[in-house]
């Protein structure tokens, strides 16, 4: 349920007004479709999470293989990495430009956060199989080495 947002709190009622304000910055109306899938989600037993879980890991391992040397950031629990371009002197839209070349999405950062986030593009593996996420260092490095002749 990547991205789905939804959640309730719990909280003493003098806290309500602020909760709800934030709430109005953090997502509207749950659709109807992501609360079943959020009650359904409940539901699931502890194996079948904890085989998910195990799947997902094995997915960030290989795709952390896949960047070794590079500046990745390491993801504790998400579903993404980012990959820190700017500290191999390059720009985040070229070099996702130049992934996408090679047949591998990665998101530019730029306007997700300022200075920081624009240093970076990020790489979704949530949804990939392992075989083809082990595809992707030399991809990467192919993209890199035409951002860093575009310099």
């Amino acid at each position: 349920m990547i991205a789905w947002r939804v959640g309730w709190v719990v909280a003493p009622g003098e806290l309500v007004n602020d909760v709800s304000r934030v709430h109005i910055y953090n997502g509207l109306v749950a659709s109807g479709f992501a609360q079943i899938g959020a009650r359904a989600a409940l539901g699931v037993p502890d194996a079948d999470l904890a085989a998910a879980n195990a799947e997902w890991q094995r997915r960030r391992d290989e795709t952390l293989r896949q960047l070794d040397g590079l500046p990745a950031v390491l993801p504790a629990g998400s579903w993404s990495l980012l990959l820190d371009v700017a500290g191999l002197g390059l720009d985040c839209e070229e070099v996702s430009r130049n992934l996408l070349a090679e047949k591998v999405a990665a998101t530019p950062m730029r306007g997700w956060g300022g200075e920081v986030a624009e240093r970076h593009v990020r790489f979704v593996f949530s949804n990939e199989p392992v075989e083809r996420l082990a595809m992707l260092g030399d991809r990467v490095h192919r993209a890199l080495a035409a951002s860093a002749t575009e310099e």
